[in-house]
């Protein structure tokens, strides 16, 4: 009942209600200064769950979530006939390149630590280029881990989570260029040392973290991505880039 009460009043859905506080602070870094306007179609490549279409869809006319996992999509379809209400929200259990989308369908596409997981990614990429309209917004977010030197933290992250690529700033706006992209815009997040040793600590024994807990790790990631701004490298890349005519 509480959580009806919550949902009614706009309180739920909420990034801050995820477990994991550095999803919250990814959402939170690659959306920030982005307008999702009222009528826009918004395409979700690799939605997994889907919390996250769950807010873009307060914003955009419509949200079309793709994954190829079934367990991902019938928890991202349940999730939204819970939270959604009347948001206009659609997942396809399907690889983006046999979706079936129209050319130039939609206006935006976001995509959240899913390209560094994809072995045919110039494929998808291509794809990508054709449904969305030309001057349309590409947002992504990709493992870097450019802070971390340790290759055995790697190669158990690599193996651990399917990692083909780690992306450095250079290769991801050149991978973007190469496929019709400009204006691109990639900056790294998660750099302070603090970020760094909790990432690693992550990668040891699993990203799990306490539901009340988890808010002063967050308060302290939200204060280090100010206070080392400047750092050039970081966890993760996240990029901007507008699809050109």
């Amino acid at each position: 009942m509480l959580k009806d009460t919550l949902v009614r009043l706009g309180a739920l859905p909420s990034r801050y209600a995820w477990p994991n506080p550095f999803k919250i602070v990814e959402y939170g870094e690659l959306l920030r200064g982005i307008d999702i306007r009222k009528t826009d179609v918004v395409l979700d490549l690799g939605c997994g769950a889907g919390p996250q279409d769950l807010l873009l869809a307060r914003q955009a006319a419509r949200v079309v979530g793709v994954d190829v996992s079934t367990a991902q999509i019938a928890r991202a379809r349940a999730l939204a006939a819970t939270y959604a209400g009347a948001h206009n929200i659609e997942y396809r259990c399907t690889p983006l390149e046999t979706a079936g989308f129209d050319r130039h369908q939609f206006d935006k596409i976001v995509s959240f630590c899913v390209l560094e997981h994809i072995a045919n990614r110039a494929e998808v990429l291509g794809v990508v280029s054709e449904i969305l309209k030309p001057g349309g917004l590409l947002m992504i977010s990709v493992d870097s881990l450019e802070a971390i030197t340790d290759p055995a933290l790697i190669a158990k992250h690599q193996m651990d989570h399917a990692v083909q690529t780690y992306f450095t700033p250079f290769g991801l706006s050149t991978l973007l260029a190469d496929h019709g992209f400009g204006n691109v815009r990639v900056w790294p997040i998660f750099r302070s040392p603090y970020a760094k040793r909790l990432f690693e600590a992550g990668i040891r024994s699993g990203f799990q973290y306490r539901r009340y807990r988890k808010f002063g790790t967050l308060a302290r990631l939200i204060v280090d991505e100010w206070r080392y701004r400047r750092a050039d490298s970081g966890m993760f890349l996240c990029a901007t880039a507008t699809r050109l005519s």
